[in-house]
């Protein structure tokens, strides 16, 4: 549901002046502890109450009261300055109190130039200018540990997104402490939310008077939730209730279709561009290829909001073509009309991109906007054409996604595939040699396929070339302080019918440390160096256990292997021991071998070969996997720390 908020200049004294507590305040506020009752909190929400009031019409009016403790320097921080998102095509607000109160019951109102109206910071973050989405910024200055800042406006929502239709969610337990929340709705008893709670259970009770019914959800003494890295969003583990009037998925399904239909009307230029694309192209996946990645290449996303449903409503999509910019819906409308005028049939499609979504009830908790293409055989294949830098259609981080397909019969709701590690690789293979002198050379490529390829092309398209072999030459002074880089070079990265590679060539003078007739050294490779996304992984897993699943957000693998020649007279005397783990959704190991290649054999030259297989099946691990992974990572480690020993042999 859309956050809701309007401009007003707000009726608050010319400058800072104390003013009378109320009774009812005063009373929530006696006695109530700070970091000696809440030790390890910032804040303390003595209350948090809203009452809503809709109508069939799907408009609605909520009062909103919230009066928050400051315990630290860093709740001084963090409500410091309140934010209100609103869109005002839809929604207003009135803020009725905006004031600091004293640990004396002094009072001080928030003065009216410190109230600034501005533009969603979030939006100008995406690329997108709409002048209608704007954040409300209360600034409560000269905030100090012990003080409560109160807040009490009044959301009014104007002109619902989808008419007649009421829905929306609330969450029950934040990052601080609650004393009191209170969530009551008030509507027409002949048109009845549906509601459920996740995650834990929360004090319920509804009362019918006349025409009206009242829904109430209360929870008292809420402890917080303390954060963790890579953890789900608070909707997803904390208690949460969400509530509906819409009948199922498929009434938005038929919704978000009629709106979108009429955008797809195609102009002569566009029609055009189309036949030129698919020109050649054989096959109905050749065709879909080339539209592919035309909208995804050409069409920046950018956005300006447009039309009655602004948020919601794409633009025609033959002014998409003609501007070379849009925003999600903007770029999925696009690509549908693109594939039908090829006579490929196509659907658009709302998803929500990077959380779960509640099942059960329809509810308007989509994020994003993508493509399905309705196979012959009555499957779907997706598509984002948002994710410029993808060699497939969809990417690793969209699979397994609530996604629902907009036609005019009406859709439910449904998951986008699966995408198995083996589909999201890296590689990194390393062919390398000791001299007798003590001198190690190293060819190595890193080559990619699936989300692995994504995120490095990503990466190589960002930076000149210049400044890539800085960083890659940087990474190698990791291996051993000397390093020297001999050569980078990388494929193309714009040329996305081939997987991205990196080449690397580079050289340690006297690596080993020399002992007697010993040699000792590490394997380059089993440093973890040069694997990128293994280590931003290991980097997140930084935790001993944890309360919350662990949000990998995608599925992925790597293989490493070096094949290390040695110098002439020497043998491998001990290595690291091999390891597996199999853990059912996380597989790692790890084997060093020392048989050379046969025609090494007429040498007398030895080799010793080091490679490492891990593969994460699942986007997100529960706490009991991630103490399985952790076990995975200990080893991992070991072999970053063990050594091969090198033992001159005997003559003769």
């Amino acid at each position: 549901m859309l956050c809701v908020v309007m401009i007003l200049c707000l009726a608050l004294p010319a400058a800072l002046t104390a003013s009378e507590l109320d009774k009812e305040t005063k009373a929530m506020l006696d006695g109530v502890g700070g970091t000696d009752v809440y030790p390890d909190a910032n804040a303390l929400y003595v209350l948090s109450k809203t009452h809503t009031s809709y109508e069939k019409e799907g408009t609605a009016i909520s009062k909103v009261h919230l009066l928050i403790k400051i315990l630290t320097e860093k709740a001084i921080q963090q409500h410091g300055e309140r934010h209100l998102a609103y869109y005002r095509v839809y929604d207003s607000i009135m803020i009725e109190t905006a004031r600091v109160i004293k640990p004396d019951g002094s009072v001080i109102d928030v003065a009216p130039e410190d109230i600034r109206d501005v533009s969603a910071a979030i939006l100008e973050y995406m690329n997108i200018y709409d002048p209608d989405v704007r954040e409300k910024v209360i600034a409560f200055k000269g905030l100090e540990i012990g003080d409560c800042i109160e807040l009490k406006y009044t959301d009014n929502l104007f002109h619902p997104p989808m008419d007649n239709e009421f829905d929306g969610s609330d969450l029950f337990q934040y990052t601080d402490p609650i004393i009191r929340k209170v969530t009551t709705i008030n509507g027409p008893a002949d048109m009845p939310i549906r509601h459920v709670t996740r995650n834990g259970e929360v004090t319920f009770a509804t009362e019918t008077t006349g025409t009206r019914t009242t829904y109430r959800w209360e929870a008292e003494n809420v402890p917080r939730i303390i954060p963790e890295p890579a953890m789900p969003s608070l909707m997803e583990v904390a208690p949460a209730v969400y509530f509906t009037t819409i009948e199922d998925w498929g009434a938005i399904s038929r919704w978000w279709n009629d709106i979108a239909e009429s955008k797809y009307e195609i102009s002569d230029a566009l029609h055009a561009e189309i036949e030129s694309l698919t020109s050649g192209k054989n096959t109905e996946t050749e065709k879909i290829d080339a539209i592919y990645h035309f909208v995804a290449q050409k069409v920046r996303y950018m956005g300006l909001g447009t039309g009655k449903k602004k948020g919601f409503e794409p633009k025609p999509v033959s002014e998409t073509y003609e501007t070379r910019y849009g925003v999600c819906r903007d770029v999925a409308a696009l690509m549908v009309a693109m594939l039908r005028d090829a006579g490929i049939d196509a659907d658009i499609v709302l998803t929500g991109a990077g959380y779960e979504m509640e099942r059960e009830l329809p509810t308007l908790s989509f994020n994003h906007a993508i493509v399905a293409v309705n196979n012959d055989d009555g499957s779907i294949t997706y598509a984002d054409p948002t994710i410029e830098n993808s060699v497939d259609w969809l990417p690793a981080v969209e699979a397994e996604q609530q996604v629902l397909v907009c036609t005019s019969e009406g859709k439910t709701l449904k998951d986008t595939p699966y995408s198995p590690p083996e589909e999201n690789m890296g590689h990194v293979r390393a062919v390398s040699t000791l001299s007798e002198s003590g001198l190690y050379t190293s060819d190595v490529t890193l080559s990619t396929d699936g989300f692995y390829d994504m995120a490095l092309r990503s990466f190589l398209k960002r930076l000149p070339a210049a400044r890539q072999k800085m960083i890659f030459g940087m990474m190698l002074q990791d291996i051993y302080p000397g390093t020297v880089l001999e050569d980078f070079s990388t494929s193309d990265a714009e040329d996305l019918s081939a997987p991205v590679t990196i080449n690397i060539r580079y050289s340690i003078p006297d690596y080993p440390a020399n002992a007697d007739n010993f040699r000792l050294f590490k394997s380059p490779v089993a440093l973890g160096v040069f694997e990128l996304i293994s280590s931003s992984v290991f980097q997140a897993a930084s935790l001993p256990e944890r309360k919350y699943p662990f949000q990998l957000g995608f599925t992925f693998g790597a293989t490493e292997e070096e094949i290390i020649t040695l110098p002439l007279g020497y043998k491998v005397k001990s290595a690291p021991d091999p390891v597996e783990k199999s853990y059912g959704s996380i597989e790692y190991n790890m084997t060093y071998s020392s048989e050379p290649e046969v025609e090494l054999l007429k040498t007398g030259t030895k080799q010793v070969t080091f490679k490492r297989q891990l593969l994460l099946k699942s986007k997100r691990m529960s706490p009991d996997e991630y103490a399985q992974f952790k076990d995975a990572l200990k080893a991992s480690a070991k072999a970053k720390r063990g050594e091969i020993i090198l033992e001159a042999e005997k003559e003769g």
